[in-house]
């Protein structure tokens, strides 16, 4: 007979064996057993502690430690190489672990740093309690008084069955439950990736705005108990019967804002994608709104997956927030400012805004600008709109004011018309013998003209346009008797009180092409 060694926590030493002895089913520390190891990389895990309790008719027990393999059994940490072992002894304690069939044991793992709390959800555990006596689950059948409940003795890789228990059934006599692996989830949001996208960018109110959702598993096992969370902005509405998973109508659960989809299962090596619809609500206001969507688990609320996104920007309606502006510019005949019967558009002319919209009219004088501008959405906004003189043809002269200017608000057109008409120009030359010499003064003579010729002004709206010819005359003096005869003539004008406003123009020739000090210069050059 062999000496039995001192029963340790793992092991059992100095055994002795005679010549010629042949020990079978030598009981060890091993029931049950395995290596707690990482869900995703398959590494065994050090620091693991492990515990056993008596769970069965509610009760939650710790197993006293002589019925697991001595002081220290309970609460054993495991090493670099993730091992695990309890001696169950059946009967060793009345109270905790009796010698009954129907007694159910739970292993518990309180997981070390960087891993999540509770059993795996990449690898959950099997929802059974495993009977030691039978075994239905052995996995080397060849072996008569032990359960192996995984093939491989050390943490599965590749194909390996990943099967493990965390409640037993077990007694004397019953199996060793060996190779019974745990894994161990990591404290990551990197199980699974997710992405959100939508095929728009600017949608506006009252839109259906569609959404998918991918998740996808890269690990080599199967994601179980997931559940799919997408968080909508505020504002937006679910669709209600919109919602499909991998093209199977799935309606979420509703919480809030929160969409759930769960518990759902993502394969190894594959993904699961969900399509949504939200429409845009009324009550949004312009500017940018992003959901989101993140994967978590149904059981412990661990979150499993990145947070993915997708943005939309609401932005006006063109049929009901963006204000269109129209107008015509037409021959204003008769210069009131308004366009009367018979009075037609002036083709061609270019009209332009503030943010430098260009646009041209018809044949028509018509003109449209679409979209023209949003106007605040609250009290409205100035709007600007500006012919281009320059671009009228020969001879007129606006006769409305340019620019305009109009309160515009949302969704309601703006009309912008402008006059013109061909105005008389009447050109009055001057020269150095209309003035006094060496003065800025007019003669008294030329002075009563230009009264003569004011009075004539009145009975037509024209322009007058003021013409000196220079010759020896410096150019600052030309420049001082122009701005006297100008604002004479202005000064008059207002004391007439006449009946439109009179646009003065002037214009300076010089009989030898400029100024006399620069003429001389470039006759000195050509010499």
């Amino acid at each position: 007979m062999p000496t039995l060694g001192t029963p340790g926590l793992l092991q059992i030493t100095d055994i002795t064996l005679q010549p010629g002895d042949n020990i079978l089913d030598e009981n060890l520390p091993v029931d049950p057993s395995g290596v707690i190891y990482d869900s995703v990389s398959r590494a065994p895990i050090a620091g693991a502690v492990l515990e056993l309790y008596r769970v069965d008719g509610g009760l939650n027990l710790l197993v006293d430690d002589d019925c697991v393999g001595g002081p220290g059994a309970q609460g054993q940490v495991t090493a670099a190489d993730g091992f695990y072992a309890f001696f169950v002894s059946p009967g060793a304690d009345a109270a905790t672990c009796p010698d009954n069939p129907t007694v159910e044991y739970e292993l518990r793992v309180t997981a070390p740093a960087g891993y999540q709390v509770g059993p795996s959800v990449a690898i959950p555990p099997a929802g059974i309690v495993l009977d030691g006596n039978t075994c239905p689950a052995d996995a080397v059948p060849a072996t008569i008084n032990v359960c192996e409940v995984q093939a491989q003795s050390t943490a599965p890789a590749g194909a390996d069955s990943t099967v493990y228990y965390l409640q037993f059934h077990v007694e004397s006599g019953s199996k060793d439950i060996v190779r019974n692996h745990i894994p161990l989830d990591p404290v990551s949001n990197s199980l699974l990736s997710l992405t959100k996208t939508t095929p728009l960018l600017n949608v506006t109110r009252g839109q259906l705005v569609p959404y998918v959702i991918t998740a996808k598993n890269s690990n080599a096992v199967a994601i179980n108990n997931v559940d799919i969370r997408d968080n909508f902005p505020a504002g937006f509405k679910y669709v209600e019967g919109s919602g499909i998973i991998d093209g199977v109508k799935d309606e979420p659960v509703i919480n809030g804002r929160v969409l759930t989809w769960g518990p759902v299962s993502i394969p190894a090596n594959g993904s699961l994608e969900v399509k949504l619809l939200l429409i845009v609500g009324a009550g949004v206001s312009e500017a940018k709104y992003t959901n989101t969507a993140q994967a978590f688990n149904s059981g412990t609320d661990n979150a499993l997956s990145n947070l993915a996104s997708a943005t939309v920007r609401v932005v006006p309606d063109p049929s009901f927030d963006c204000t269109d502006v129209i107008g015509q510019v037409f021959d204003d005949k008769n210069r009131n400012g308004y366009q009367d019967a018979g009075e037609e558009g002036l083709p061609g002319v270019r009209v332009s805004t503030a943010r430098g919209l260009l646009v041209t009219t018809d044949a028509n004088g018509r003109y449209h600008i679409t979209c023209a501008i949003v106007p605040n959405e609250d009290r409205g906004s100035n709007f600007i709109v500006k012919v281009d003189d320059r671009t009228l043809p020969s001879g007129y002269r606006m006769t409305t004011e340019n620019p305009r200017v109009k309160r515009v608000t949302r969704g309601k057109m703006a009309k912008f018309n402008f006059g013109a008409a061909i105005h008389r120009v009447v050109r009055l030359d001057l020269g150095q013998t209309a003035f006094i010499e060496g003065s800025r003064e007019l003669s008294a003579e030329k002075v009563e003209q230009l009264g003569q010729l004011l009075n004539a002004l009145k009975d037509s709206p024209s322009t007058l346009r003021l013409s000196y010819l220079g010759r020896n005359e410096s150019e600052r003096l030309v420049k001082r008797r122009l701005a006297g005869v100008r604002k004479v003539i202005e000064n008059s004008w207002k004391d007439m009180n006449c009946c439109y406003e009179l646009v003065v123009e002037t214009e300076v020739f010089w009989r030898d092409g400029a100024p006399p000090g620069e003429a001389r210069a470039a006759r000195e050059v050509r010499r």
